[in-house]
């Protein structure tokens, strides 16, 4: 049960700008004491003034109260924002003061802190006041709230500011890190300033932040705090960013926002929040806000429930945004083996940009914060992907015009090693939402796309590895753009029926690219409507079973409802065909799939109608193979339709970015998904003996994992719900000694085409190891 307000006695200004609150023992007699700050708003000048309340309690009562004190050489006629915090900074044993306050004067804001040190238990501050320090590099005109915290980043005593700026439109909350703060105010240094995602409120009336270890990492999280100004009643709610690192970011993703029940408040004056923590309980949100009535003001303090993401993790995991974004509409994201994530998008769906020859590429060095920007020579948009033996990618397609679109014959390499893209031998045949695909020789297969008179391309072409040239291969029949094809045991390619827009008359079928033979598989629902569906090689590949789920129609004028639909093919049987399997719980096209390390399959994105944002499902969905069921994750906050993607990283998450549904219309937010095997323990951890290896070849690793399974995990390469590189090859393993394992890897090239894996080990819990990476050739 959430606790109510409690008013701080003897409030007397009928005018607020602002508040603070801080917690800690400063008796000294082992139980908390809480600090309160308020900026009074007379006529003229402002006047900042605190008072400390003795023995606060889980009710957001204080045992009594000390007068209230004025704080030296308050400035400023009009303040929009203020906080305090309280620590020990100079390692005396004796507490001290921070406050901070917003200047508001005719033109742009400043916002400045000073310190008083050794603070008393009556409030009084023995040691001296710092002068006042500006905090560099401010921005913002008109701030509608402001606050600090103090905690330990680095081992350093780390101040941290937020504050929310109010331009014209939707406000933004920005925070950034003071690190090594001493008790004279001296920083040794100033992060940049980070952005909030998902800001609340075009309106605030305070805003407040602290920050607490929650999952016991040794990292702190930090809690931001928003009070929203809608007409009618306001709301308070509150955002966790897991994680905060030295660098300013909180690593691991921000948290939805959650709303404190029953604010009950009309108009606000200022909000600050702190952490109540009590030995053996679980850490309190304490929330300090201004009430603004006709007449007097009332400060109130309020003691609740701190809600996280963690409440249902290991059921449902979790989804986090994080607090920078991609820079470009990842149209394209491939994984690639130094752990670093490409995105690339051409021109991106904007012809201005395409005439403009603004071609854009970005590097993201996973996890860290911020993205490198190689150059890119050509229109990467919308072409085919895949993976070449060595782990470089290829592109190949593009786009020579738009409207109508042309593809171009070009071909490029991107190095990871060096970041950089390389043109090589063109193709026969322009091709715009081209399917490329591995073969087990590791030579590349390329099929379809529109050409350079707008017709479909549909002569294959074969890139070979070594020589890095192009030759043609018989026609199948038509396969239509992005078409789905997975590579099967015996060499062959089983098209499953989906791809972006309309099937050319093709139907699933199993396809020899030596010969053209094509052999129909029959039992797909609607095939017709499998635009942008997702298809998926179930693990492990040795079973060789194909899924097909989702899509839907592709006429943009008359659009259709998409599919829930599901449907399995065993492509070992005599006479494969598709059998129904259980529906999703929601219908979606434009939606991508990701094989995750404990074999099941995540459908994450899309919609239930074309590009509508309003009919995405608000979860995602989980199916398990064993257990032939979906079950649905926690909430996901941004909707992925056309041109998005998702793809597994080695530590087990999954990142989800992108999203296009009108042109120069661009969805830059990261949201990355924790599945839940990530609650559940301790990840295991594995080592390899080697990083090379061959086909058929033992590889010895230690782990202390009891182990359930192990796999090897082809990395994604991704685009428009197509996904021809992800599989998941179950591998032997032998416990040969406490500690150590052996691993048996495949013989069959064409279960396994040569190039760069994930091993990872699952434990009896379900658990995934990080996954290693490995060269197979």
């Amino acid at each position: 049960m959430a606790g109510q307000f409690v008013p701080v006695p003897d409030w007397a200004a009928w005018e607020n700008q602002d508040c603070g609150i801080a917690i800690t023992d400063i008796s000294g007699d082992g139980t908390p004491d809480v600090v309160v700050l308020m900026v009074d708003d007379p006529q003229g000048q402002n006047i900042g003034r605190y008072r400390v309340g003795t023995g606060f309690a889980t009710d957001g009562s204080a045992r009594g109260w000390g007068p209230w004190l004025e704080v030296p050489d308050w400035f400023g006629w009009e303040n929009q924002g203020a906080g305090i915090a309280v620590a020990d900074l100079n390692g005396n044993g004796t507490p001290d003061l921070v406050v901070f306050v917003v200047d508001n004067p005719p033109g742009q804001d400043q916002g400045y802190y000073r310190i008083g040190r050794d603070l008393a238990a009556d409030g009084a501050v023995t040691g001296g006041w710092t002068p006042w320090i500006a905090v560099p590099d401010w921005y913002g005109w008109e701030s509608q709230g402001a606050d600090i915290c103090l905690t330990s980043i680095d081992g350093q005593p780390t101040l941290v500011v937020l504050t929310v700026d109010n331009p014209p439109g939707q406000n933004a909350g920005q925070f950034r890190l003071a690190k090594g703060l001493t008790a004279d105010g001296v920083v040794s240094e100033w992060t940049p300033w980070v952005a909030v995602p998902d800001w609340y409120g075009w309106e605030n009336q305070g805003a407040g932040v602290a920050a607490v270890d929650l999952d016991g990492d040794g990292r702190p999280e930090l809690i931001v705090f928003a009070v929203n100004n809608p007409d009618g009643v306001n709301a308070g709610l509150y955002t966790v960013g897991w994680g905060l690192d030295g660098t300013g970011h909180a690593i691991d993703g921000w948290s939805g926002w959650t709303a404190v029940p029953q604010w009950g408040l009309y108009e606000n004056q200022g909000a600050a929040i702190t952490v109540l923590s009590v030995q053996d309980a679980a850490p309190e949100l304490v929330v300090f806000t201004i009430d603004a009535p006709p007449g007097v003001n009332a400060g109130s303090i309020r003691v609740l429930e701190l809600e996280t993401d963690l409440m249902h993790a290991a059921h449902l995991g979790v989804w986090r945004i994080l607090d920078f974004g991609t820079e470009i509409n990842p149209v394209h994201a491939a994984l690639l083996h130094t752990g670093d994530v490409l995105f690339f998008a051409g021109s991106g769906n904007d012809p201005d940009r395409h005439d403009a020859h603004e071609f854009r590429t970005r590097v993201w060095h996973y996890p860290d914060p911020g993205l490198s920007a190689p150059d890119t020579p050509i229109d990467l948009f919308c072409v085919g992907q895949a993976f070449l033996p060595d782990g470089r990618l290829l592109a190949a397609g593009g786009t020579e015009r738009y409207d109508p679109f042309y593809g171009l014959p070009d071909a490029l390499i991107f190095d990871p090693a060096t970041l950089n893209w390389k043109m090589v031998s063109d193709m026969a045949f322009g091709r715009w939402y081209p399917t490329l695909a591995a073969l087990p020789n590791g030579d590349v297969l390329a099929v379809s796309g529109l050409g350079a008179d707008n017709f479909l391309s549909t002569v294959p072409e074969l890139f070979d590895a070594t020589t890095e040239t192009w030759s043609q291969l018989p026609i199948p029949g038509p396969i239509p753009m992005y078409g789905h094809l997975q590579l099967l045991a015996d060499g062959r390619f089983f098209y499953s029926g989906g791809q972006y827009g309309g099937n050319n008359g093709m139907r699933p079928s199993i396809w020899d690219p030596t010969t053209g033979a094509t052999v129909e598989v029959p039992g797909l629902a609607e095939p017709g409507s499998r635009n942008q569906a997702a298809s998926v090689l179930l693990p492990p590949a040795q079973n060789q079973q194909v899924m097909i789920f989702g899509g839907g129609g592709f006429d943009m004028h008359s659009p259709a409802p998409a599919l829930a639909d599901t449907r399995i093919v065993d492509c070992t049987a005599a006479a494969p065909a598709y059998q129904p399997a259980p529906p999703m719980d929601h219908a979606r096209m434009h939606l991508s799939a990701v094989l995750l390390p404990d074999r099941t399959v995540l459908a994450t994105g899309g919609s239930g109608m074309e590009e509508m944002a309003h009919a995405a499902p608000p979860h995602a969905e989980i199916f398990d193979p064993a257990m032939g069921s979906w079950m649905h994750t926690g909430p996901s906050r941004v909707p992925r339709l056309y041109h998005s993607i998702a793809l597994l990283t080695p530590d087990g998450k999954v990142v989800t970015a992108g999203s296009n549904p009108a042109r120069k219309t661009e969805e830059l937010r990261i949201e990355i998904y924790w599945p839940p095997y990530l609650f559940r323990g301790d990840q295991p951890q594995l080592v390899l003996s080697t990083s090379t290896a061959n086909y058929g070849a033992t590889v010895t690793a230690t782990t202390a994992a009891d182990i359930r399974e192990a796999a090897l995990m082809r990395p994604s390469a991704c685009t428009h719900s197509c996904d021809n590189e992800q599989r998941l090859i179950d591998l032997e393993f032998t416990t040969t000694a406490p500690g150590s394992v052996t691993l048996t890897l495949p013989t069959n090239p064409a279960l396994a085409p040569p190039g760069w894996y994930l091993i990872t080990v699952v434990d009896q819990q379900g658990i995934p190891s990080y996954g290693q990476w490995l060269h197979l050739s």
